[in-house]
């Protein structure tokens, strides 16, 4: 974020199913608070249909991304 110009463009992704969507977007708010910013969430990105996440089995949401745009406060 520091490297970002007024109104830039930031994605930011895990591959990991230890990071949950939550806490990868509560990483990117502390991050934006740390740096005096604002961030707006675009897009949410997730694994391709031929990998299918399973309600029974959590590990299987394991991809995750967003597209944010990081506004100065």
């Amino acid at each position: 974020m520091q490297l970002l110009g007024k109104d830039g463009i930031l994605i930011t992704c895990s591959c990991s199913y230890h990071m949950a969507r939550p806490a990868l977007l509560e990483a990117i708010n502390q991050g934006a608070r740390h740096l005096d910013r604002n961030v707006q969430v675009l897009s949410q990105l997730q694994q391709a249909p031929d990998h299918p996440v399973h309600p029974a089995i959590p590990e299987t949401d394991y991809l995750k991304g967003f597209i944010c745009r990081v506004l100065p406060s």
